[in-house]
């Protein structure tokens, strides 16, 4: 998710990988799709990660820690808490826009095989909470048990929109691809709740 070059061996295998998922998603990302993107005989990619699996933790850690950097969701604009709160979900959006195959593949394993232990579930979870410190520091008033329900309802509704984003485009005309439409979506989402 970067546009640098990958200058080693692992780094273009990880970068292919990247690129695999977004293009093929989970199931179609294999050993031979990510050698023949990276240029790389297949037998590297064991080499460097062991199997495929081993790469494709790799790349989720990797991406999961793009896609929740707080340093870069820090520095986001919004000074009150609901300023602040809809600034990073319209940033989370527009991340889950430009790479539909990651994100779709961040949540595989919560959705098609119920596991609660997986990385995303983790990461939300501790994105969820850095969140609530933020807005609690940003002056928000209510108890924090009530901020952490409305974010956990804001967050539902956010991942839903990044995972299916086309939803409500034909019966609403909602096109969360319209930069204005999704900030309305989502200022009006938080404003409601928070």
């Amino acid at each position: 998710m970067s546009d640098q070059v990958p200058n080693s061996v692992e780094e273009k295998i990880i970068s292919a990988a990247v690129e695999c998922l977004e293009r093929f998603g989970m199931e179609g990302t294999t050993n031979r799709a990510i050698a023949n993107i990276a240029g790389i005989n297949s037998a590297a990619i064991n080499y460097y990660f062991r199997n495929k699996e081993v790469l494709i933790q790799k790349v989720m850690e990797r991406t999961m820690d793009n896609a929740f950097d707080w340093k870069d969701l820090a520095e986001l604009p919004g000074h009150t808490p609901i300023e602040r709160c809809s600034e990073i979900f319209n940033h989370l959006i527009e991340g889950g826009l430009n790479y539909p195959g990651i994100t779709r593949a961040h949540f595989h394993d919560l959705l098609i095989s119920g596991r609660y232990d997986s990385l995303v579930v983790q990461r939300l979870n501790q994105f969820a909470v850095q969140l609530c410190d933020d807005l609690l520091s940003r002056g928000y008033a209510k108890p924090r048990a009530e901020l952490e329900l409305a974010c956990m309802q804001i967050m539902n509704a956010v991942f839903m929109t990044i995972l299916v984003p086309q939803l409500y485009q034909k019966s609403f005309g909602m096109d969360v691809s319209d930069p204005a439409v999704r900030s309305r979506f989502v200022h009006t989402l938080v404003e409601k709740l928070l």
